[in-house]
């Protein structure tokens, strides 16, 4: 089976390659930067499912953020406009947070699947967790050297490997729920 994954983002490309199991080929569709003018994630990844099928005929899109409860959910579904970079991305974010004691944060991920004859799917994980009062670790991307998952052992996703982080992360959850749905549809 191959579906093609609209993003231009290259370590969401190789995530979700390294999660998905044999028999199932990631196909990058590079169609550029595709306008996310969803509200939700949900709207966000849709949009860029069904451009895809301009390529594909299995596509699927992905949008995800960082919400963070003491910043009414900010910087949510404008995550990657926060700022500029990652960097300037987390340095506004802690600046933000300074003298904040609520340092609640989730990560989520909604992942759609679209095909020309069906209704497109979607599915969403999350992981909850704390943001770091500065930036720790070299791995991941993103908000990863700051977000310290609830279920972990108290290392941010930057810190983890790959394949530790990929065991809870809020991808990792959208992809097995994409996966499940796939194992009903194609036994």
């Amino acid at each position: 089976m191959s579906i093609g994954f609209v993003t231009g983002n290259p370590n969401k490309l190789a995530e979700i390659g390294r999660l998905l199991p044999p028999g199932i080929a990631l196909v990058h569709l590079d169609l550029g930067e595709v306008q996310e003018t969803g509200e939700t994630f949900e709207e966000n990844a849709e949009i860029k499912a069904r451009v895809g099928l301009s390529m594909s005929q299995l596509s699927m899109g992905e949008d995800s953020g960082l919400m963070v409860t003491a910043l009414a959910g900010a910087p949510g579904v404008h995550s990657k406009r926060y700022a500029a970079s990652d960097v300037e991305r987390i340095g506004r974010l802690l600046t933000a947070l300074e003298g904040e004691h609520d340092r609640r944060a989730r990560f989520v991920t909604v992942i759609a699947l679209a095909s020309p004859d069906e209704a497109t799917r979607l599915f969403r994980g999350e992981v909850r967790g704390q943001i770091a009062h500065e930036p720790r670790g070299a791995h991941g991307f993103g908000y990863d050297p700051v977000f310290i998952p609830d279920e972990g052992d108290g290392r941010t996703f930057a810190e983890m490997t790959a394949e530790e982080k990929g065991s809870i992360s809020h991808r990792a959850r959208a992809i097995w729920s994409l996966l499940s749905y796939l194992r009903e549809q194609h036994p």
